[in-house]
């Protein structure tokens, strides 16, 4: 089943549902007990990470397109450290300098986080992880599926190449399998999407890639092999609950299509954390596109002109019709 959601509606649509969509749940759950309490919603570590990653993207395409080669995993990489370097981290000698960009200077980007995540650690090493050689071994939670929605968002991209760029840019910070092959899966499910697949459709692609590796991790496959889409499952916060989480949810909302699904949906994925909301509010927005994000939260969204510059630059650089 398809939808004619335009593709620059969907671009725009995962980027803002992940954002707001992680924004409230951090809210909701009071993981910054610092912050102050004026109504303004502020960008999480996936909602920051995400846009970094997505103007990386912007810079590759943009490179490619005046003719011009750019290593794709490199150009993430780089992004990730201007971020973290952004955040306070001090980077050792040995990590490469990063040319500035427009987004190193906008606040809601670039604002430290009250807690920082523990696998930012992986970054601080200065070291750039890989496929072959993951950074972050024992880091098993969502936060690397959350922030690599985007690399589904490049229209006309073979499927093997997102699952490349999706494991190059875990490997970044997460080295489990789990976090690994949850990557994949959000990456291959947004580009699935992106296509014109329906959600059930698209969760189904993402399985087949999954299960097609070469050691597919069973608790990722039977993430995305739902029998129930009631609430959200138990457990310690790691990517296979947190995917499962983020599925369930998104399903329960059926084709609905509505801002109400939506908000219902990504608050429920948040009882799985905050990257469970991230990712629901990825799929859906790309699926349904931005006016289906409430209008309330994108209102209150520190950053949402971000989000709207860099889904524009990258529909541009990607060619995706006006």
């Amino acid at each position: 089943m398809t939808s004619t959601v335009s593709l620059r509606a969907r671009i725009h649509g995962c980027l803002l549902g992940l954002a707001a969509a992680e924004a409230v749940a951090i809210e909701g759950a009071r993981e910054a007990p610092d912050r102050p309490d004026d109504g303004v919603l502020r960008l999480g570590p996936a909602g920051q990470l995400a846009l970094y990653t997505a103007d990386a993207l912007v810079e590759v395409l943009e490179w490619a397109n005046d003719g011009v080669y750019a290593d794709q995993a490199a150009t993430v990489w780089l992004a990730a450290l201007r971020w973290a370097a952004g955040q306070g981290l001090v980077l050792p000698s040995s990590a490469p300098p990063a040319p500035h960009r427009w987004i190193d200077a906008e606040p809601s980007v670039a604002r430290p986080l009250p807690v920082r995540p523990a696998w930012v650690a992986s970054l601080a090493s200065g070291e750039m992880g890989t496929s072959a050689r993951p950074l972050g071994l024992t880091f098993d939670d969502a936060g690397a599926a959350a922030r690599t929605a985007p690399l589904g968002l490049i229209p006309g991209t073979p499927t093997s190449a997102v699952l490349t760029m999706a494991a190059d840019a875990a490997s970044l910070t997460h080295g489990h399998p789990d976090a690994v092959q949850a990557s994949i899966a959000v990456a291959s499910a947004v580009h699935a999407a992106l296509g014109g697949a329906d959600l059930g459709d698209a969760l189904g692609a993402a399985k087949a890639v999954v299960a097609g590796l070469r050691s597919p991790e069973r608790a990722i496959v039977d993430a995305l092999t739902v029998t129930s889409t009631r609430g959200v499952p138990h457990g310690a916060a790691t990517a296979p609950r947190a995917l499962a989480g983020a599925v369930r949810a998104a399903l329960a909302t059926g084709q609905e299509g509505s801002p109400d699904a939506f908000r219902r949906s990504t608050l429920t994925a948040g009882g799985a954390g905050a990257d469970a909301a991230a990712i629901a509010g990825a799929l859906l927005g790309t699926v349904w596109g931005p006016e289906r994000v409430p209008a309330d939260w994108a209102a209150r969204l520190d950053g949402a002109q971000v989000v709207a510059r860099v889904a524009t630059m990258l529909a541009d650089a990607a060619g995706a019709p006006a």
